[in-house]
């Protein structure tokens, strides 16, 4: 996935695509430029074309199918959405409280990581995904990491060189192969019936979570070299399959993770992200660049580091960010 400005196409365009969600074709002869909506499509890399007087997408690889990440998850498939494009799958979620679950996309041209930035992925080459779900409880924030550890489960027998790089990327040898983000609003009790929720909450819902991933999985010129896809280190295996398993994943891991807290992940924390465990990285942060040796992680997820002849801090995820040095 790429980095890029956080425009969006014309509101004919989403309504198309929108519309191409529930139906395979679009009379041409409905709208009122489908010449000019065909050029902006391919300003944006959606494959949009024109046959037989109607516009259709051209997958160029094998759609995701909700019916086949639902049977992957175990879940209903009346709780996945699927949709051509959208600015990011969280904020689909965001804006549909009362109707939660999972969302999908071929193509976003806004998705968001963490300090502010915007992603955009190509039309039917990567997985954008979120699980939105709710409860009253307090957010702990390591819950970001159970969710890369998750991510690292399902692909470490697929993957040679993967790790997981504190707080939420997850990472192949000095290459980004995707990432996780964690958000959270403030909800009423009356925001969230009971029947919406993902797995067990109290009824009296205060807080709503989304966690999105984004994880490049086919070729794409447009990747920059700091980041690989599973194309590229020859894994194949299809988006709504890798969807599937993560979500059913993701459902096991947090259900322990509530009972058990981050401790009962602290070996597989060890073993997902060895190549920074008690290694010097490179912090950067409001004050600059600096480097420091990892010490440990706290139950909140936390992270512990020590500059040369310096007491030890604790790192949050939105303050900073680190990679390993090169030694």
């Amino acid at each position: 996935m790429v980095i890029s400005a956080p425009e969006a196409p014309t509101a004919a365009l989403q309504q198309l695509l929108e519309n191409l969600g529930h139906s395979p074709s679009v009379a041409a002869a409905t709208l009122a430029e489908p010449h000019a909506l065909l050029q902006e499509a391919h300003h944006w890399g959606i494959p949009l074309r024109r046959s037989d007087d109607s516009l259709s997408l051209k997958y160029p690889h094998a759609p995701l199918s909700a019916a086949e990440i639902a049977d992957g998850a175990g879940i209903p498939e009346s709780r996945i959405r699927v949709l051509p494009a959208c600015a990011s799958t969280n904020t689909e979620l965001f804006n549909s409280p009362s109707d939660l679950g999972i969302c999908l996309a071929e193509s976003q041209w806004a998705g968001r990581g963490r300090r502010a930035r915007h992603w955009s992925s190509p039309f039917g080459l990567h997985l954008a995904m979120s699980m939105a779900w709710s409860q009253n409880t307090r957010i702990n924030p390591a819950l970001t990491l159970v969710a890369g550890l998750s991510v690292f489960q399902v692909l470490k027998n697929s993957v040679k060189g993967l790790w997981i790089k504190w707080p939420n990327d997850i990472w192949v040898n000095d290459r980004k192969l995707g990432g996780i983000l964690l958000e959270t609003r403030r909800l009423t009790q009356q925001s969230l019936p009971d029947e919406t929720k993902l797995h067990a909450s109290p009824s009296h819902a205060a807080n709503l979570l989304v966690l999105g991933l984004g994880l490049n999985v086919h070729h794409d010129a447009s990747l920059p070299d700091s980041a690989v896809s599973l194309a590229q280190l020859h894994v194949n295996l299809s988006r709504s399959q890798l969807a599937g398993q993560i979500l059913q994943r993701w459902q096991a891991d947090f259900a322990r993770f509530d009972r058990e807290g981050l401790q009962a992940f602290l070996p597989l924390w060890t073993e997902a992200a060895a190549p920074m465990v008690d290694a010097i990285v490179q912090i950067s942060d409001a004050w600059g660049h600096y480097p420091a040796q990892v010490r440990g992680i706290g139950a909140d997820g936390r992270l512990q580091v020590q500059e040369s002849g310096k007491a030890p801090v604790w790192l949050s995820a939105g303050d900073v960010s680190l990679r390993p040095l090169v030694s």
